[in-house]
């Protein structure tokens, strides 16, 4: 019998130990995957619990006090606002507000989106310190200035009528010659022209609008 060539039993012999410790790189790789599945279980946080659906998420959005509809979410804003202002608006010296500031409701739509303005620029998620700045330097003044021009020397009394005379502070007068507006945008819409030639009756119309916001004006 013809001897076995040492040069093909070395490579056989060679093989089967590659085989073997393929065997047992297998094995570990299984045995690594394994624990590392199991150590990431381990430092898993905890599930958040279910959002209550009967809370809000995220941000509130973007509303109008002037255009608010809904008593009970109007009271909420209200509420939340009278609390910022409390807290953080007069805490600033010139930040003064009269005792008939609640009656005002440019003074509330004022307040209201820089109350929000100040959450924004300090959120967590959104929050930065240019926006912070921004706030100080920009925003508070400028609402503070309008507030300010219009609550100087107002206070409630002079929302009331008192001893046979009227009110001070009275409603807004609506938007004169408004009942004409689809003659003024059909004609702007076919002749891009600002509005029909007004009648004597539409003239006559607008000069007791005139008249009255003079009136109102004294």
């Amino acid at each position: 019998m013809t001897a076995p060539d040492p040069t093909v039993a070395a490579l056989g012999r060679s093989l089967a130990r590659a085989l073997r410790r393929i065997d047992t790189m297998d094995t570990n790789l299984l045995q690594l995957a394994s624990d590392v599945a199991a150590l990431r279980t381990a430092l898993a946080p905890p599930p958040a619990p279910a959002a209550d659906p009967d809370l809000p998420t995220g941000p509130p959005p973007v509303r109008s006090w002037l255009l608010a509809t809904d008593v009970e979410q109007a009271v909420r804003d209200v509420a939340d606002l009278v609390d910022w202002v409390g807290h953080v608006y007069v805490r600033y010296t010139r930040a003064q507000l009269s005792s008939c500031w609640l009656w005002h409701p440019e003074v509330l739509e004022e307040l209201w989106w820089l109350r929000r303005a100040h959450a924004d620029a300090y959120s967590p998620e959104g929050g930065s310190w240019m926006r912070v700045g921004d706030w100080h330097d920009r925003q508070r003044p400028g609402v503070e200035r309008r507030v300010n021009g219009l609550l100087g020397k107002c206070s409630l009394s002079r929302h009331a009528d008192r001893n046979g005379r009227r009110a001070d502070v009275v409603e807004p007068v609506p938007p004169p010659l408004a009942g004409h507006q689809a003659a003024v945008a059909a004609c702007w819409v076919a002749t891009r022209t600002a509005g029909p030639a007004p009648t004597e009756q539409v003239l006559a119309e607008a000069e007791r609008a005139e008249y009255t916001q003079h009136r109102g004006s004294r």
